[in-house]
């Protein structure tokens, strides 16, 4: 549930292991949802609305599905936002801490099954090491050409 007047968090009422909880938006996310709810002129706090009822829908797969079918993505299930989600924080430096408390994950283990690194991620990890060894060779360098000059 979507509060238009909230400060930026997205309810969640019922989840799988039964805990309510808030959800944080970032600015797009909150603009987006903002101008959502003044065009459509809905008194409702759903995102997902039936245009026709205005009852809110339960389940929003089969449209996701539809969306993906008209643009021809294959091999994408709904689920695998919650990876992208994770993989994402992670990648841009969020503790896994905070990643597992906004996946509402009881076990740090199973945020780590969703936290996958992109490859050219590990990459730009390991490559610091050249920076960090690099630096080193220059300071002993220079703490050579000291004691030989001396």
């Amino acid at each position: 549930m979507f509060n238009c007047q909230s400060r930026g968090y997205i309810h969640i009422e019922k989840t799988k292991n039964s805990e309510r909880r808030d959800i944080p938006m970032d600015d797009t996310l909150l603009s987006l949802f903002r101008t959502l709810f003044t065009e459509r002129k809905i008194d409702v706090d759903y995102v997902f609305v039936n245009p026709l009822t205005n009852t809110r829908y339960y389940d929003v797969k089969r449209s996701f599905n539809h969306v993906l079918r008209k643009a021809d993505i294959k091999d994408f299930h709904f689920h695998d936002l919650r990876h992208t989600f994770a993989s994402q924080l992670v990648m841009n430096g969020v503790d896994l801490t905070t990643v597992k408390e906004l996946l509402g994950h009881k076990d740090i283990k199973m945020t780590l099954r969703y936290s996958h690194l992109a490859p050219e991620h590990k990459s730009r990890a390991v490559s610091c090491l050249s920076r960090i060894f690099s630096t080193s060779k220059k300071i002993s360098d220079t703490k050579t050409d000291t004691v030989t000059n001396f």
